[in-house]
């Protein structure tokens, strides 16, 4: 019997916490869990399996239910799809930014 080593595929999952500030009056910490895998021709990819956002209003946190309705009593709903889309997209984007240049860095401090 003899064994032959074919091919390695190293991934990791990644769950990476961002503030974005929407505007004076509203924040969001999003935590974004990102699976990350290497890929030879660009180094590592990501795909995005989930986003949780937790709203603040004024630095106070809020309940999610109670900012939904607020907002769509507000503004209606497609402004509140509309700023979740962005925050999710904007928390993604920072988070695929920081893998782009600095993967390497992050597995270094979790390792030490």
């Amino acid at each position: 019997m003899r064994a032959t080593h074919l091919n390695d595929q190293i991934t990791f999952n990644m769950n990476t916490e961002v503030a974005i500030h929407v505007d004076s009056i509203i924040h969001a910490e999003v935590m974004v869990y990102t699976y990350v895998y290497g890929d030879r021709k660009t180094g590592f990819t990501l795909d995005t399996m989930d986003t949780e956002i937790t709203w603040y209003l004024n630095g106070k946190r809020t309940k999610s239910d109670g900012f939904r309705d607020l907002y769509v009593k507000l503004y209606g709903k497609e402004p509140l799809n509309t700023l979740i889309k962005n925050v999710c997209t904007e928390a993604e984007q920072l988070v695929e930014g920081r893998v782009a240049t600095s993967f390497s860095d992050i597995i270094n401090d979790e390792i030490k």
